[in-house]
């Protein structure tokens, strides 16, 4: 479809406020910890060429084009309209024909859809591990080539994350958001029982010790210190943003231990719900903290954009609410941010590389990281600018914390889940020894060591 221009579009966006734009969708439906991956279809065993296609390095043109976007949720997400209208105002001779699909098969479709040779110009991915297998069949391009040749690109604006979306020595994607992971706690809660709020560089055992404080109440009216989630990141979380734990490397994983002792000794004392009925019950994180049953969780940035829309004055919903770094057992505060990337890259078969090229630059570049921003989305890409929006966002949303700013602009960005591509392998085994250490069918060791033996042999394979 060939879209309208709208004059002025980020204009209007910036000066409107945060979620100006925004809206619509399931704000986390594009990371890694929502949803496991999908089991690996027997094409991605093939493997690449030795040296992969380079996306063309020709300038592009300025007649009229139109570049095919794949992506999901395109219907029910404001920002993307919001982004791609302000593209179109300043590259009006490209069009944009969005190629939409539903999110929950969105990867399938799309390997399948590239499988068949589709001239996509533009794919949107989820997340690194499917990304990977379809550089392995050889239906992306790297774009090496582009990055070298184009004085106005930027790397170091990404934190890391453009060389974390390297497979082979060959850089196939640009970042357009990143998910970093906060800890998210109730201020009122921690008022009423007048303990002082989490703070960065807080250790496991602190964790553990403000959940046993915040816990009170019985039955229904029961209020938990703490909500774990059911995703296997939200243990391994704490130790992969120190480095200590790695997702593709089974040398690092007798460094999960220790969490996950911590974490079943907070659920056997009922400071946390019970994973086994969680899971069972399909509760949904997002209504546990917006209803105040929980004093603190740990959950990606986009649960910012969702608190923003969700609590406040004049909504079911009205409390203050903070954030500040995961613990972790290495005494780090700041620095590092862990969390899921969502890549952009350019199809193999591709019509117009040089144009998408162009597109991606955009919207993965500052004034897409701005309408990003105002939305309460973490870019990919990180500047003063983009501080400067979430740091305004009290104006706006008096409920929401001062000095968000330093939990975006991170000195070192690191991915959820690293491009491999054995990678959704990987998160199958970590989905089944997680639930079976969780429900207390084995113990943390135990789970760990299986976990160990099953990647190493995925690995080798």
């Amino acid at each position: 479809m060939k879209k309208k221009l709208v004059a002025s579009i980020m204009a209007v966006v910036l000066a409107a406020g945060l979620l100006a734009g925004c809206g619509g969708g399931n704000a986390d439906s594009s990371t890694g910890s929502d949803t496991s991956a999908t089991e690996e279809s027997s094409s991605e065993e093939e493997s690449a060429p030795a040296e992969p296609q380079q996306a063309e390095v020709a300038e592009a043109t300025t007649e009229d084009v139109t570049i095919k976007v794949a992506l999901w949720d395109y219907s029910n997400t404001e920002y993307y309209k919001t982004m791609f209208d302000a593209f179109q105002q300043q590259f009006p001779n490209i069009s944009i024909d969005v190629v939409e699909f539903t999110a929950d098969e969105y990867e399938d479709v799309v390997t399948t859809q590239l499988g068949g040779k589709q001239d996509f110009d533009v794919v949107f991915m989820k997340g690194a591990p499917k990304l990977a297998g379809l550089i392995k069949q050889g239906h992306i391009y790297a774009i090496d080539d582009l990055i070298a040749n184009d004085a106005d690109f930027n790397k170091d604006a990404y934190a890391g994350l453009v060389d974390e979306l390297s497979l082979d020595g060959h850089t196939y994607a640009l970042p357009f958001r990143y998910d970093n992971n906060l800890l998210y706690y109730n201020k009122d809660l921690f008022d009423a029982a007048g303990v002082a709020y989490p703070e960065d560089g807080m250790s496991m055992e602190d964790y553990h010790e403000l959940a046993k404080q915040l816990t009170s109440g019985e039955g229904n009216d029961k209020v938990y210190g703490a909500h774990i989630h059911t995703w296997p990141s939200n243990v391994y979380m704490f130790p992969a943003r120190t480095e200590a734990f790695k997702f593709d490397d089974p040398t690092t994983y007798e460094n999960l231990i220790p969490y996950y002792n911590e974490i079943l000794a907070m659920q056997d004392e009922g400071l946390v719900q019970d994973y086994g009925m969680l899971k069972s019950s399909n509760i949904h994180y997002s209504g546990v903290f917006y209803n105040q049953q929980v004093a603190m969780m740990q959950m990606g940035t986009w649960y910012i954009n969702m608190l923003f829309e969700n609590v406040g004055e004049g909504k079911e919903n009205n409390f203050n609410w903070g954030v500040c770094s995961i613990p972790n057992n290495d005494s780090m505060a700041l620095g590092n941010c862990i969390g899921g990337v969502t890549p952009v890259c350019i199809g193999a078969y591709a019509t117009h590389p040089a144009e998408a090229w162009q597109f991606i630059k955009y919207i993965c570049g500052e004034e897409g990281a701005k309408v990003l921003a105002s939305c309460g989305i973490i870019p990919g890409y990180s500047s003063p600018a983009v501080g400067e929006i979430f740091d305004a966002a009290p104006q706006t949303y008096p409920n929401a914390p001062e000095g968000l700013s330093k939990y975006m602009n991170c000195e070192k960005n690191l991915p959820e889940q690293p491009m491999n591509a054995k990678g959704g392998e990987i998160d199958t085994v970590f989905q089944e020894e997680h639930s079976a250490i969780m429900t207390k069918s084995i113990t943390a060791e135990e789970g760990v060591q299986n976990m160990i033996d099953r990647v190493t042999a995925a690995l080798a394979e």
